[in-house]
């Protein structure tokens, strides 16, 4: 009885040995994730602690040394040797090119090599560069985040990029929005030429990729600020004549206020035309200018909530303060306002 249950140990142990040879073979992790039968515990936490000991490698000893500083050295040396032939000028021209991955690297590098070989150019950063009339250290930052601009066809690329200039688009926009160079040049031509023949003058890269709607919308925009301005006449002008002063006097005010720099004509003057109808007159407004940038909708909402109250003399500033402070003002005119009626 006893060598039966000693054979059957030894066959058990047999049988670990194998399933853990089987089932660990090329792994380097540990094996203690494998199930075992509870009449053997022992036995299997021995085999365990031994296995555990054991290391499976099916690489060289020469890749089990090598370090993960070793592995981002040949990386960086692999992105290094893919810049050094895409014929940067310098060193500043080439850095933002290292943050990307090396897939894009071998695409741009192969565009470059192809642009050079044909004769169109030595690489698209400094033939951009020189279209638009910028610094390469400046659009180089931007092209590294826009390399859609290596996939394009080079004839592609060179009649989108003549189309945007021929049609009036400054060069500085064209480097803030390099997205349009996505489109083909007759849809470029196409879209601005629209717009054009409404009688919009500045063109933007924005305006041939945007929708129906926005660009019907900002045409309005711009035919009523034509028609509010004439041909001459600029915002702040256009201020200084409504509010019967001088336009020193709001140059002066828009340095206080940056906002009253950006405003739109057309919200000017439905604003003024309204704050004038609830008897506000043009001097007490060139006072108190900072109600110009406020919401019209916001001024409006308390002004009727003041009149409510019986307000008849309303201090602009008062309608443009932050909701937390015309709050409590609000409160307090309300309890006096019910004292009065007690």
């Amino acid at each position: 009885m006893h060598n039966l249950l000693k054979m059957r140990k030894s066959f058990s142990s047999f049988v670990l040995f194998r399933q853990i040879n089987i089932l660990t073979c090329g792994r380097s992790h540990k094996i203690s994730w494998l199930p075992r039968a509870k009449s053997e515990n022992k036995l299997y936490n021995n085999l365990i602690n031994n296995f555990n000991k054991l290391q499976f490698y099916n690489t060289t000893p020469k890749a089990e040394v090598k370090t993960k500083n070793e592995n981002n050295d040949n990386f960086e040396y692999s992105k290094e040797k893919l810049i050094s032939q895409m014929n940067f000028l310098s060193d500043e021209h080439a850095r933002p090119y290292y943050k990307l991955p090396v897939k894009t690297l071998l695409h741009i590098c192969q565009t470059t090599k192809n642009d050079s070989k044909n004769g169109f150019c030595n690489n698209r950063l400094y033939y951009i560069a020189n279209k638009i009339k910028c610094s390469p250290s400046e659009l180089s930052e931007r092209l590294a985040k826009r390399t859609f601009v290596y996939s394009l066809s080079f004839e592609w690329l060179r009649n989108s990029l003549e189309t945007l200039l021929e049609m009036g688009v400054s060069t500085d926009r064209i480097l803030r929005d390099l997205w349009v160079l996505k489109y083909k040049h007759e849809t470029i031509h196409e879209r601005l030429q629209r717009v054009k023949d409404m009688g919009i003058e500045t063109l933007y890269p924005w305006m041939v990729r945007c929708k129906q709607d926005i660009m019907n919308r900002y045409i309005k925009i711009s035919q009523d600020t034509k028609n509010i301005l004439g041909r001459n006449k600029s915002t702040q002008i256009y201020l200084a004549d409504r509010l019967n002063t001088t336009p020193e006097a709001v140059a002066e005010i828009c340095t206080r206020i940056p906002a009253l720099k950006t405003i739109r004509v057309t919200k000017v003057k439905h604003f003024l035309d309204f704050l004038i109808s609830e008897g506000f007159q043009p001097e007490d407004i060139a006072n108190k200018p900072r109600v110009l940038a406020a919401s019209p909708d916001t001024v409006k909402q308390r002004l009727e909530k003041l009149r409510k109250l019986g307000l008849t003399e309303i201090n602009l500033n008062v309608l443009c303060k932050s909701r937390k402070d015309f709050k409590k003002y609000y409160e307090s005119i309300e309890a006096l306002h019910m004292e009065n009626k007690l």
